[in-house]
């Protein structure tokens, strides 16, 4: 509990100077209030422009999908720099009266009248040196002039009388309107006014100007535009978006008629291209006879594959009957011996001449059975025999011929029939080249033919797809300066300088607030904290406990003399000695009190010795020195309430012949230096047991108890003087 309320210790200052920081923040908030009663509001106004969306919406129905085909509704960006354009901005405000600012100058701060002028201005400048320059106007009697130029020459004119400059002039015409309506409206006074150059005037606009995109997904646009006066912000973002509906439809309708004169000369162009297209396929058809390159290249392949196949055919005809005709011609003299294969020779008569030559083959081996190869029948059937083999071979060398014959006969219609692909490469290709040409050109004529259709609706659509679905309004309430924010942020900023000063002023009357202090910067034991009483029984109580620790540690035995002792008057000495002596009494020790600062104290019960009732030259050590050896001799406990230490040197000497030294700090006054100095002091003068006693531990008065003392002081010393008197 204890270490808890150490570390709370350093709050401490803070709950002190609680009335401090108050102050600091009451101080605070009233100077921000006083701010905001002369601080120049600023309004703001904001306006919302949808873009064409080509993707939905209106301009994606059938009707409309071809109208708007210049919209820019993927580049909001773009959209975006074009609403903050110099270009823009300027055709947005040149009807609204801007380029000239007029202020009425008070005490403290001047405000922009815009339509509430009484008066208007107008002006025809040959210089740019006037432009951009800061006049100072006093009108008196309602029509007397007095105009300060820039370079600080002055002019004097009158309402409605041209008022001529070096490089320009001036024209005043009163407000009639406004001044009907307010009656009581003051036109005597003090006006400055600007006359701005266009681009000073956009650059001016653009730095309060504001426009972003809600999300990147959406194509919508909002146009904020801040000013001191609310009918200026919104007057500005209806302007402006306005301007830029009427700038986007007036652009549209130029770039739709361009493109529909450059698409018009395109076509003609295209046309005449197109026709000699047709022409040089014409031509070029005409002159190979062409009339379908495909079709007649499909069928000549056809005929020559028919033509190929039917020599394929004749040609293996051709080499069966070679082979038979060499294996016919091979065997002729053993013709009856042969068995040859007539599958390529397969025509009826051959047929019947090899079965007839099989009957004469069997008839000639019967007739050998009786008859011998002599006889004149055998040798019938073989002259039989003989004349069917040379018909036979005869007929196969034929037939060789005439298949020989065809074979070449094919072999020269295939020659002519391919003849006729010769050059057909070049043809194709040159045919190629020409259909490309003719389909580009048809593709090019009719992709022109559909957008000049299109750019001429466009072009007759004079109407716009982007939509103003917010008109700025007139605010009503500032954005800037935010009075709650700015109150609660001078409330904060208030308590936080509070806070800082009460520390700071802690930290600079660097006093011993808490035990830490003198354990951080001395080696001396603390003996005892004591702490505010705020009535007697608490005093005795803490007294008589810290009495008994006294007398448990052997400090306060027969015989011991104890010198409590502090840096200067009031810092506690007088209250510890009377408090410490008491509660000794109460423990049945016998003491007396040894005043060194003749403060005449009585305590009941206790003796107490004056420096009165000192023995001559006590100042002496060794007379003073005796004089406690009889003190010894008649009390137990002899207590020393010593003179300052800083103000009177005998004090240390009475420290020294002490046995135990309680050295009081306060608090409230003594400062963190001085326990190095104790410390100091104890080594220079080898004090024997010497301990400090820190006064008034946690004590935290309050911020006005100081200043009431001082009061109290005060008014006492007032009353001193007046009795004296």
């Amino acid at each position: 509990m204890k270490e808890l309320i150490r570390n709370l210790g350093i709050l401490r200052p803070f709950f002190r100077g609680l009335p401090i920081i108050a102050l600091v923040m009451i101080i605070a908030v009233l100077i921000a209030k006083r701010y905001l009663r002369y601080t120049t509001p600023i309004y703001e106004s904001t306006a919302k422009v949808k873009l064409a969306d080509s993707k939905e919406g209106v301009p994606n129905s059938n009707l409309f999908k071809d109208f708007d085909v210049f919209a820019t509704s993927n580049k909001i960006a773009a959209e975006v720099e074009l609403l903050k354009s110099k270009l823009l901005i300027q055709k947005a405000v040149a009807h609204l009266g801007v380029d000239i600012t007029i202020y009425r100058v008070g005490d403290i701060h001047k405000t922009e009248l815009y339509h509430q002028s009484p008066f208007f201005i107008r002006y025809a400048f040959d210089s740019k040196k006037l432009f951009d320059k800061t006049f100072t106007l006093f009108v008196s009697s309602d029509s007397l002039l007095s105009i300060t130029l820039p370079d600080g020459k002055t002019v004097k004119g009158r309402m409605n009388v041209p008022v001529q400059l070096e490089g320009g002039s001036l024209v005043f015409i009163p407000n009639e309107e406004l001044r009907q309506q307010k009656k009581n409206l003051q036109v005597n006074d003090h006006y400055e006014f600007i006359c701005h150059s266009q681009t000073m005037l956009a650059d001016k606009i653009i730095a309060d100007l504001d426009v972003m995109s809600v999300d990147k997904e959406v194509p919508v646009l909002r146009i904020s535009y801040k000013s001191p006066v609310a009918e200026k912000a919104a007057e500005v973002v209806n302007a402006l978006s306005a301007a830029y509906i009427t700038d986007y439809v007036s652009e549209k309708f130029k770039s739709a008629d361009t493109t529909v004169d450059f698409l018009a000369k395109q076509l003609n162009s295209m046309s005449d291209r197109l026709s000699a297209s047709e022409a040089n396929i014409e031509s070029y058809r005409n002159q190979n006879n062409i009339i379908n390159i495909r079709q007649e290249t499909e069928t000549d392949l056809r005929k020559i594959s028919d033509l190929k196949k039917q020599q394929a055919s004749l040609q293996m005809n051709l080499l069966a009957m070679r082979d038979l005709n060499k294996y016919i011609s091979s065997g002729k003299q053993n013709f009856e011996e042969l068995a040859p294969n007539f599958e390529a020779f397969t025509d009826l008569l051959s047929t019947e001449l090899v079965k007839k030559m099989k009957e004469l083959q069997r008839e000639k081996r019967d007739l050998l059975l009786k008859y011998t190869p002599d006889n004149d029948k055998v040798k019938v059937v073989d002259d039989k025999m003989q004349d069917i083999s040379k018909y036979l071979q005869e007929s196969i060398k034929n037939t060789e011929k005439n298949l020989q014959v065809k074979y070449d006969d094919l072999s020269q219609t295939i020659s002519k029939a391919e003849e006729a692909f010769i050059g057909l490469p070049g043809k194709e290709r040159t045919m190629t080249i020409l259909e490309r040409n003719f389909s580009l050109n048809e593709q090019i004529y009719r992709f022109l033919h559909e957008k000049r259709t299109e750019a001429e609706i466009a072009r007759a659509a004079t109407m716009s797809f982007h939509r103003i679905i917010a008109e700025g309004e007139v605010p009503t309430k500032p954005v800037s300066p935010n009075a709650t924010l700015l109150k609660v942020l001078a409330g904060f900023l208030g308590f936080l300088f509070g806070v800082a000063g009460v520390y700071f002023i802690h930290l600079l009357k660097g006093r011993i607030n808490e035990s830490k202090v003198i354990h951080k910067n001395s080696e001396t034991p603390l003996m005892a904290e004591v702490p505010y009483a705020k009535n007697e029984a608490d005093k005795m109580r803490y007294f008589m406990r810290w009495a008994t620790e006294l007398d448990l540690k052997g400090i306060a035995d027969a015989g011991s003399v104890i010198s409590i002792s502090s840096f200067a008057a009031k810092e506690g000495k007088g209250f510890n000695s009377t408090g410490v002596t008491m509660a000794l009494q109460q423990l049945g020790k016998k003491c007396v009190l040894i005043d060194a600062g003749a403060s005449n104290v009585r305590i009941p019960g206790v003796s107490v010795i004056g420096p009165s009732q000192f023995p001559p030259q006590w100042q002496v050590r060794p007379v003073w020195m005796a004089f406690l050896e009889t003190l010894k001799q008649q009390y137990e406990v002899v207590i020393i309430r010593n003179l300052p230490v800083l103000e009177q040197p005998v004090s240390m000497m009475l420290m020294a012949t002490a046995n135990t030294n309680l050295f009081v700090l306060d608090s409230r006054k003594t400062k963190q230096s001085m326990v190095m100095q104790a410390d100091l002091l104890k080594e220079e003068l080898s004090l024997p047991g010497m301990y400090f006693v820190l006064n008034r531990a946690g004590y935290t008065p309050s911020i006005f108890a100081p200043i009431a003392n001082w009061w109290r002081s005060k008014k006492n010393r007032s009353n001193k003087q007046s009795a004296l008197a």
